[in-house]
């Protein structure tokens, strides 16, 4: 970074504390020479204003009304001031969400604006919200998305069916694809699930990695592990379904083998998951934007070396059959994927499945071929810079 560098201003509707994909776009762009400022929102005990690694954080807290149209109208004002305020040479809305406030502010500065789609915003389970609120939810973000997407200077996304239905959906002759890949490890540390509490340190170990929710396949996951009992699961992450999935380890007598851990620092995930035995990423079609995902967790398996158990769709059966580094199948059905856990843990060779998993994240699937996109892409917005990607 330099200190007179172009500024970008990244918008993200969350606390940006474990954000690795904002994260690291943040610091790839650092390492390009330009400056960033990430905006998020504020939350307890958070600083409305921090240093992390050479980014600027922002934060700004809901504040005022009870009333929730006039709080999200303030809360945007606020968010669309602050990002004018910095005036930066390019504004960046991580997501639908982030969308109206970027936008609002480029036009005001007469700047171009990336739209970041992390995931098909439209797309989204309804989970706990009720139907009146999805609904409108629903309606405000369609039109917002209607208005403004085809308005970005730039589109990048994650997976090749999300950067085919954007470009559909919107008119847009270009999606550019920077997908979520692992930062390169060396794998040279590892850290042993095998030491943590209630962790049977005989016991094979069936990793997942990250979020608790419903329609992600954990309940099917549960299910699977029930009919493998050699095993033992160790969930890696947090959320809305943690309570559902130890109730449903106990109703199948199983509570002593799934074990649901708190997440871990985002530079300590592949360590950890180095200690496992084979990962799983049991996502179902239960929405669109599941259906068109291609989750990190794959990539983090395979950058741990593990041989991996993935849902059959397209896009993830295309990387796995690529590195040869597992199995997919149906992870709606329990059976399907007991039946594949069970063959690997009983394959010798099941090693070299991972082993060819970590070389394939090595030579193709890391953040330095995805970061080198997103500096592509910059480099038509800001074209009288630099832009090779170095490691940050």
């Amino acid at each position: 970074m330099t200190e007179d560098g172009p500024l970008v201003a990244m918008l993200v509707r969350n606390r940006f504390t474990n954000d690795t994909r904002v994260e690291k776009e943040a610091r790839t762009l650092l390492a390009a020479g330009y400056r960033v400022t990430v905006v998020a929102d504020g939350g307890d005990g958070l600083p409305a204003r921090e240093g992390r690694d050479g980014i600027d954080v922002r934060r700004v807290s809901r504040s005022g009304t009870r009333l929730a149209g006039a709080r999200y109208a303030r809360h945007e004002r606020r968010l669309a001031g602050l990002l004018t305020s910095l005036r930066p040479t390019v504004l960046h809305a991580h997501d639908s969400n982030a969308l109206l406030s970027v936008a609002v502010a480029a036009r005001r500065l007469g700047v171009p604006f990336v739209y970041d789609a992390h995931d098909l915003w439209l797309g989204r389970p309804r989970r706990d919200r009720s139907r009146a609120y999805f609904a409108a939810s629903q309606l405000l973000y369609g039109a917002i998305e209607r208005a403004l997407v085809p308005r970005a200077a730039a589109t990048i996304t994650v997976s090749p069916p999300l950067a085919d239905h954007l470009a559909l959906r919107y008119g847009l002759r270009r999606v550019a694809l920077v997908p979520n890949y692992p930062e390169f490890d060396d794998g040279a540390r590892m850290l042993d699930l095998r030491a943590l509490e209630g962790v049977d340190p005989a016991a094979p170990i069936v990793l997942y990695l990250g979020g608790l929710m419903a329609g992600r396949g954990l309940e099917q996951l549960v299910d699977a592990v029930a009919l493998v009992p050699e095993v033992q699961l160790v969930l890696l992450g947090d959320g809305a379904l943690a309570p559902a999935l130890r109730q449903r380890s106990a109703d199948r007598a199983i509570s002593q083998r799934v074990h649901v851990l708190p997440p871990v620092p985002p530079d300590e995930v592949v360590a950890w998951a180095r200690s496992a035995d084979i990962g799983v990423s049991p996502i179902v079609p239960s929405c669109l934007n599941y259906r068109y995902s291609l989750p990190n967790k794959l990539f983090q398996y395979m950058a741990a070396g593990l041989p991996v158990v993935a849902s059959d769709l397209p896009q993830v059966r295309e990387v796995v059959t690529d590195a040869r580094c597992g199995m997919v199948v149906d992870t709606r059905r329990p059976e399907a994927m007991a039946s594949a856990i069970g063959q690997l843990l009983a394959d010798p060779a099941a090693g070299d499945l991972g082993r060819r998993g970590a070389e394939a994240v090595r030579d193709r699937y890391h953040w330095g071929v995805a970061g080198q996109r997103l500096l592509d892409l910059y480099a038509d917005l800001v074209p009288d810079r630099s832009h090779v990607y170095h490691p940050p």
